[in-house]
């Protein structure tokens, strides 16, 4: 992967790639994991099961909740590396 130059391009996987389209793609990866790592949790925390049940429990659900939206994120980001996409 090649650096920026002065023409205002990045090459990714082979793929001019101008710098307004970089910052998009930064902007959605960005978003997803602020939606999957802080919203999700917070909004299950509240959901009425989870935040009755035990501490323990509730913990344990917004782990889960919170470790699968940064496993799928991670997955997602390497998957798109190799179609080169990022």
């Amino acid at each position: 992967m090649k650096v920026g130059n002065l023409t205002g391009h990045t090459e990714a996987g082979g793929v001019k790639m101008t710098w307004m389209n970089a910052s998009l793609r930064a902007f959605v990866i960005f978003v997803y994991f602020v939606v999957a790592t802080v919203w999700l949790p917070n909004f299950v925390v509240r959901l009425g099961p989870v935040a009755s049940a035990s501490s323990l429990v509730s913990d344990s659900v917004v782990l889960t909740v919170w470790g699968a939206g940064l496993g799928v994120g991670l997955w997602l980001l390497r998957w798109a590396q190799r179609r080169g996409l990022i």
